[in-house]
């Protein structure tokens, strides 16, 4: 791994994965409740697995 290659996060919170898909956090929120993705609830948190948003990613590609 390079120097300024830093990991991504295991975990991404609502606000994090809407600007990734550049969507509003409600239309993530409206996902999840939908079941179309899995969250985790840490403490009072939503966060969402990387494993989680890659599987969706990939199959959103296909």
């Amino acid at each position: 791994m390079k120097q300024n290659d830093t990991p991504s996060p295991p975990y991404l919170t609502t606000r994090d994965l809407s600007a990734r898909w550049q969507v509003t956090p409600m239309t993530i929120r409206r996902m999840r409740k939908a079941g179309r993705l899995k969250a985790a609830f840490i403490g009072r948190g939503v966060r969402f697995a990387m494993t989680e948003v890659e599987r969706f990613e990939r199959e959103a590609e296909a």
